[in-house]
Parts: structure tokens; C-alpha cells; sequence
């Protein structure tokens, strides 16, 4: 960047970016307007500024309302992550002025969610942690979108072109944890019933048994239709389809069908000889990674995290 752009982009105050924001979030004069407390009036002339002191136009007025320019796509993705800054750190004061703990915000699909964070979380206390934390639980792509946009602090995943592919890798440090192997289970009633000569278990026997399965493009789903094709099978719907990993886990364990889960997720069930496994090939071993940005006044915290994470999966 020259310095004569620099200084016209450093003369922009921080009430011009939420300006900016705020449009594209409404792409209506009016809104924007009424959310900033402004008049119409002051937002049109404050828009007219800033495009006049950058010397871009960054909203085209179409009858649909306003839409950014790649220009304004360009700063309002930097005038995002900088308000997202400037919040962290009005958080971070009031919390050293009231004393509290520093929180740190991690966001994780439903599996993980619920069989590999408690984990982490013991580990952590038991380390002593001195901080807070917030789960932010969802799908895969949401949770991409909060990090990339400083909404969550680190991401606790899989690592896999379908799961982390929409991810800037060059904006993302990625931190391998472990691996977690997938399998397929059912209840021990429905074992009973599938017409299987042999005790491996044969992929064009079961391709024709009851699947509960998640809906594309999630890692499950693929997994099993690339073991149907390793083996020269077509791909074939399931007969219930859920989004939520804990429903297909009670409706196997139910005896609906089979499902395809991680091994972390079932080992209860297993344990408790509610579901049993069984043996398949061609299933691979999917790395666990923690996903964040290389965010300074979050570093120790998030290293932290990795470290317990590291210590409690591993063993």
C-alpha cells in the first residue's frame, strides 16, 4: 500500500465503517438510517464521502437496493474484521475492570460438540485454567463463516476438503489433534436380522439394509457413498435422513438401521451393548485439527486449549 493511500484509508473513523456495514446489512437507506439513529439524509451524504475520499463507488443504487461493488466487498470485509477488534477489546476492559475471567469462545460441529469438548474441558480445569468458555455449536459452515468473521475464537473440527475446504488456509492456522476412526453401527436386534454370510461385513450386502445417514454434503454421507463406489456400487438414498448426529444415534440404537458414526460418539453405546460395529472396509481415519486465526490478544488462551486438547485425545 503507498503511503498517500494509507493515510486516506486511516483518515476513516470508525463510525464511517459501521456506516458502511450496516448497508450492506440492510441494503436500504432508510434501515441503515433508522439503526444508526441518522437521517436518510446523513447516511446518503456520509456514503457520498466516503466513496469521494477513497475514490471508489462501493454500492450500486439497483432497484433491488444497494449491492457492494467489488470495491465495497473489499473494505467491508476489512471493516468487519475491525469493528470485530475493536468489540473484543471493549469486552476485554470491561472485563479486567470487573474482574472477570477472560472468555474464550469455541465453536464446534454437533459430534464434537458433545463427545470431544467435555474432554477437553476436564483436561483444562484440571490444568487450572484461568478463563471462561463459550460453545458455540452448529453446523460446519456456520461455524466457518464466525471464525473467518471473528465471531468464535477457534474452531475444534474434522479436516477434510468437505469440511474445511471453504476455509482461507492462508487467514487459518490449522492444528492437528488426533485422529478419529468412523464405523458402522446398529443395534444388536437389527445385527440379528441382516442376511450376512460371513462375519466381515460385506458392502454390497449392506448397501441393500436400512441407512440412517446425514444429508449431503456432510462428511458421513460422502464417506459412505465413496465406499459404495470403491466397491463398484451405486450410491443409494437412505431410508431416514437427519441432520442432528443424535437423533441417527437413537434411531439406531431404536433398531431403525445402520448409521455410520465416529467411534468417540458410539463408544458408549458400544460400551453399554446398545449398538454393536461392524466390521467394513474402506472407512478412513478422519484428522481432528483446531482451526483459528493467528489472533494476538487470544494466542495464549487459544494455545492453551490446544494443549489440553492435545493431552486428552492423544491418550
Amino acid at each position: 500500500m503507498t503511503y498517500s493511500a494509507y493515510r486516506i484509508i486511516s483518515a476513516l473513523r470508525m463510525r464511517q465503517f459501521e456506516l458502511l456495514c450496516v448497508l450492506a446489512e440492510t441494503a436500504n437507506m432508510r434501515l441503515a438510517a433508522e439503526r444508526l439513529h441518522l437521517s436518510t439524509a446523513a447516511v446518503s451524504k456520509s456514503l457520498g464521502d466516503i466513496e469521494h475520499q477513497l475514490g471508489v463507488t462501493l454500492f450500486q443504487r439497483q432497484a433491488r437496493g444497494l449491492v457492494p461493488t467489488a470495491a465495497g466487498n473489499t473494505v467491508l470485509k476489512r471493516a468487519r474484521v475491525l469493528l470485530s477488534e475493536v468489540a473484543l477489546l471493549a469486552d476485554d476492559l470491561q472485563d479486567e475492570r470487573e474482574g472477570r475471567l477472560e472468555v474464550l469462545r469455541i465453536g464446534a460441529p454437533p459430534f464434537v460438540a458433545w463427545t470431544l469438548l467435555p474432554e477437553v474441558l476436564s483436561e483444562l480445569r484440571a490444568a487450572g485454567a484461568s478463563h471462561a468458555w463459550q460453545i458455540v455449536e452448529g453446523r460446519l459452515a456456520d461455524m466457518q463463516h464466525k471464525l473467518l468473521h471473528h465471531e468464535i475464537d477457534a474452531l475444534l473440527t474434522m479436516n477434510t476438503p468437505s469440511e474445511l475446504g471453504q476455509l482461507n488456509q492462508e487467514q487459518i492456522v490449522i492444528q492437528p489433534i488426533c485422529d478419529e476412526h468412523w464405523i458402522v453401527v446398529c443395534s444388536p436386534q437389527y445385527r440379528a436380522g441382516l442376511c450376512i454370510a460371513t462375519e466381515q461385513a460385506i458392502w454390497p450386502q449392506l448397501r441393500h439394509a436400512d441407512w440412517i445417514l446425514p444429508p449431503r454434503p456432510t462428511q458421513a454421507r460422502m464417506m459412505f457413498e465413496q465406499c459404495l463406489l470403491d466397491h463398484g456400487l451405486a450410491p443409494i438414498a437412505p431410508v431416514i435422513e437427519s441432520m442432528s448426529a443424535i437423533t441417527n444415534l437413537n434411531l439406531a440404537r431404536a433398531g431403525h438401521g445402520l448409521t455410520l458414526m465416529a467411534r468417540r460418539t458410539v463408544q458408549a453405546s458400544l460400551d453399554d451393548a446398545t449398538l454393536v460395529s461392524l466390521p467394513t472396509e474402506g472407512l478412513a481415519s478422519i484428522p481432528i485439527v483446531l482451526a483459528h486465526k493467528d489472533n494476538p490478544l487470544r494466542h495464549e488462551a487459544i494455545q492453551q486449549f490446544y494443549a489440553a486438547a492435545l493431552r486428552r485425545l492423544t491418550k
